[in-house]
């Protein structure tokens, strides 16, 4: 019966949030919105609800655990995992612009979870922070990507892929974006319910099933995205993609969350998960740099080190077996 919930909460979400992205867009459209206001102030967000749903649902039903551990495995996911197959998919371009400006607030954001969360809490006015540094990046969004090419615009290029075809009017576009709001409320209660049963069954730790299961559920839609955007030959928008998403979890998401209801930081998430993510993130970004382009070996490496991080969660929560000592 869990797993059934659980599989429905993910159709769920995956099903609200195309449904919430078209008829933002179909809305968007009817106003003669621009594409790169498209691009930064609806499909961006509505990616990057289903995060928000999840978070909130955990907070206020009082599992911090969860929604915490959900935003750190939904980053290293994509920061990891999804790029790094990316990459073997199909090489990706990181444009030096992408990786100052969208790398440099997710690092940002990176070490302000880390340092919030080393005072145990964190609390509605460090949510107001994130929130502030979130406005700012997009503002920054925009003035850097006012007057580009869609080519060298991944907020622009994202809007006029949901823009091709046939698009829905305002009418049928108001009833796909709240078809899609109320899928994806059901998803993350389910979703967040499900974790918490499951927890119980197995007594394993809310932060582990928020650092798996629900991380992964969060990704899933990026990682149907970025294997869309590499068969699409679009694989220039991949990485502005994933990064941009982290920046909503880590400034939008968290702040908003922690404003809601502040957050109790587990000891296990705050001394290692924390500065696992702020590390990668920092060591991510020059692997980008070079030559401004991720290639296969490296998006392999990236994939390894996840690996590696998933194995050392799955160890702390005693479900892998010790090495044997060889001394």
């Amino acid at each position: 019966m869990t797993y059934g919930f659980l599989a429905g909460a993910l159709l769920l979400i995956l099903l609200g949030t195309e449904a919430a992205m078209r008829g933002a867009v179909g809305i968007a459209r009817s106003l003669d919105m621009s594409p790169l206001v498209i691009g930064v102030l609806i499909i961006a967000p509505a990616a990057s609800a289903p995060d928000l749903a999840i978070s909130v649902r955990a907070a206020t039903m009082n599992f911090p655990d969860i929604a915490l551990g959900g935003i750190i495995g939904t980053c290293m996911l994509n920061l990891l995992f999804i790029l790094g197959f990316g990459a073997l998919l199909r090489p990706l371009a990181s444009p030096p612009k992408v990786v100052f400006r969208d790398g440099g607030a997710m690092l940002l954001g990176a070490g302000a979870l880390a340092l919030y969360s080393a005072g145990g809490t964190i609390s509605w006015q460090e949510g107001v922070l994130l929130l502030a540094a979130f406005l700012l990046y997009l503002a920054l969004l925009v003035v850097t990507d006012w007057r580009r090419a869609p080519d060298h615009s991944v907020p622009q290029s994202r809007a006029l892929y949901y823009s091709e075809g046939a698009s829905a009017g305002p009418v049928g576009g108001s009833f796909l974006l709240l078809l899609g709001i109320v899928l994806i409320i059901l998803g993350a209660h389910f979703l967040v319910g499900g974790s918490e049963v499951l927890a119980r069954q197995f007594h394993w730790e809310r932060s582990f099933v928020g650092l798996t299961l629900v991380g992964f559920a969060m990704s899933f839609p990026k990682l149907i995205a970025t294997v869309a955007a590499a068969a699409r030959g679009q694989a220039s928008i991949a990485v502005g993609q994933l990064i941009g998403a982290n920046v909503f979890a880590l400034l939008g998401v968290l702040g908003i969350t922690a404003l809601v209801k502040p957050l109790a930081v587990p000891n296990a998430l705050a001394s290692v998960d924390v500065l696992v993510l702020a590390i990668a993130t920092a060591a991510v970004l020059p692997v980008l740099a070079m030559r401004w382009r991720l290639s296969r070996p490296r998006g392999l490496l990236l994939m390894i080190a996840y690996g590696g991080y998933f194995a050392y969660v799955l160890w702390r929560q005693g479900l892998m077996p010790a090495l044997p000592y060889l001394g």
